[in-house]
């Protein structure tokens, strides 16, 4: 999937070139895989809400929850700092800069300036280009080794998911849970008419079935929670999502005093607001 243009229509070919079309590009690229790893996360917070019930597995999943949430603030705060505290401000600082109307009876645009009155097609390409510049630094597409162990992060996370997708298919939680939905909905509606002593019935029926049901559902989760490949299986990916994380910290902070200035100092701050990333650096030193 990528955003495309044939061709541009003059005047706007003059400002959107093929140079930039293609940072657009990558910039959009960049952004769909960053959400696409973000929301398949989300899906696999939406499955774990599913056996949260069993709270006598509270234990045994504790890891996975806290290596699935450790990922989705991750992912959420990238996202969001690239679209609220990145893009948008920018984008509204160039069209503050080159949008402006020069006469109420005209359609056309004025390029105006507080200190050089109107500007030229010259000043918007300088304005834009500007713009672009800015944006892929700041969302680190020009340092190559942020991206690089960013993308491996993102990897790391949507490998994750996949994982969670594969455990919640065997073990057929979700399978089920749609299953009862729709045997809910149909006893529902077959009780109207019913005296209170056969609804009552049912009611029971339904609550010694379900205890049944949760029983065997907990014991296929503990089977998979027991196998030594789902133990390996999330200390690997805890292990490589640390590493991969420690190794994004340590160059966001090497840099952030550089020539990134603030915006990585802000995407610190919002990766690791407690400290606990940089904790866990210092104690693996």
């Amino acid at each position: 999937l990528m955003m495309d243009f044939e061709k541009m229509p003059f005047p706007l070919s003059l400002i959107l070139s093929r140079r930039s079309i293609s940072n657009y590009q990558l910039l959009f690229r960049h952004l769909f895989f960053a959400k696409h790893v973000e929301r398949r996360l989300f899906g696999t917070w939406l499955d774990h809400q599913m056996i949260k019930e069993f709270q006598v597995l509270r234990k045994a999943l504790g890891p996975t929850y806290m290596l699935r949430q450790r990922m989705l603030h991750f992912m959420q705060n990238l996202v969001y700092y690239m679209l609220f505290e990145v893009i948008e401000p920018c984008w509204l600082r160039m069209e503050e800069k080159i949008l402006q109307k020069s006469d109420e009876n005209t359609d056309d645009f004025t390029l105006l300036s507080r200190e050089e009155g109107n500007r030229t097609v010259d000043d918007i390409l300088r304005t834009h280009k500007d713009f672009m510049r800015r944006i892929l630094k700041e969302c680190l597409l020009t340092n190559r080794d942020l991206i690089r162990t960013l993308t491996k992060l993102m990897t790391t996370c949507l490998l994750f998911s996949d994982q969670m997708k594969l455990f919640m298919k065997t073990t057929k939680i979700a399978e089920e849970q749609n299953t009862i939905a729709m045997l809910e909905r149909q006893r529902r509606h077959h009780r109207d008419g019913l005296s209170k002593k056969k609804i009552r019935q049912i009611h029971n029926s339904s609550i010694a079935e379900r205890k049944l049901r949760k029983q065997k559902q907990i014991d296929r989760l503990q089977h998979e929670l027991n196998t030594e490949s789902y133990k390996r299986m999330i200390s690997r990916f805890e292990q490589v999502f640390n590493s991969n994380l420690s190794e994004f910290m340590t160059q966001l902070m090497s840099d952030h005093d550089g020539r990134y200035h603030t915006h990585l100092s802000n995407l610190c701050i919002r990766l690791d607001f407690n400290g606990f990333v940089t904790k866990s650096m210092n104690s693996e030193n």
